[in-house]
């Protein structure tokens, strides 16, 4: 990133290189006309603070959300280096910080992503991203990293990141990814002879101890036994039951468990690598 007090962007200056029904229904909202009247970095901040409760782009159908409206209007005000530093690192909310890194996502040279997100992937502050009735809360961490390797946030297409640099981007992720320590004084879980009566493993699956991991799987595990669960980081739970029924969602598809006690130790073990 240069230390020039000028952000370098790309892409299209009139629609931030939003999709254009995205565009569109920002401009049409009634919500955006009336920031007409925020002419100030500040004014836009303070905005952000008293209104954004989640991150989606769309509220019903395809409004454009309070959101992604303040987004845009921080488009508007072509921000400078030191401003966008300031969203980021803001102290008073997680949405000003997450709006920072959707603006840079949307406009900053993909060379220069990898500078700005870098110190924050690992970031715990918690921040909600979907609101009604079932929210979705996660990390800025998380926010940063989805933000990196997905070519969607929360349904909406960003832009394309050139191949080699979304390559490279994954690779230093990768690099990064810390596996879950074994905590002193235990072993981990055996399965001899194939079986699965491991210590470890039942006072996970009975008690519900969260268990948090950076590990290759491509799946999202939940295990709900009396409304306790037991998570893989890398992902969320999409339906759970306490009367012995376990949803597990993949990134295409998803499987239902009938009987988590049994099965449970096999998800277990996968997040175990074993």
């Amino acid at each position: 990133m240069k230390q020039s007090n000028k952000l370098e962007t790309y892409g299209n200056e009139v629609t931030m290189n939003m999709n254009n029904i995205l565009y569109q229904n920002i401009q049409a909202s009634p919500y955006f006309k009336q920031l007409y009247e925020k002419k100030t970095y500040h004014e836009v901040i303070d905005e952000i603070y008293n209104h954004v409760e989640s991150l989606e782009p769309f509220l019903k159908g395809t409004t454009a959300s309070t959101a992604f409206c303040l987004l845009y209007k921080l488009w508007t005000l072509r921000l400078s280096v030191k401003q966008v530093k300031g969203l980021i690192d803001h102290t008073d909310s997680p949405h000003i910080r997450a709006l920072g890194f959707l603006y840079l996502r949307y406009v900053c040279k993909p060379a220069d992503l990898w500078s700005w997100f870098e110190p924050y992937l690992d970031d715990e502050e918690e921040i909600q991203i979907q609101g009604g009735s079932r929210p979705v809360i996660i990390t800025i961490g998380k926010v940063a990293r989805q933000l990196l390797l997905e070519n969607k946030w929360l349904g909406t297409i960003l832009p394309r990141i050139p191949v080699p640099i979304a390559r490279e981007i994954e690779q230093k992720i990768k690099e990064q990814t810390k596996p879950l320590p074994t905590p002193q004084g235990r072993q981990s879980p055996s399965y001899d002879n194939g079986r699965r009566d491991s210590p470890e493993l039942n006072d996970i699956v009975r008690r519900g101890v969260r268990a948090e991991t950076e590990i290759e799987v491509e799946i999202e595990v939940g295990i709900d036994i009396e409304e306790e669960e037991v998570i893989a980081e890398t992902g969320e739970i999409e339906t759970m039951s306490a009367g012995g029924v376990m949803i597990m969602k993949g990134k295409e598809d998803m499987t239902m468990i009938e009987n988590p006690i049994e099965e449970g130790a096999g998800v277990l073990e996968r997040m175990y690598r074993l």
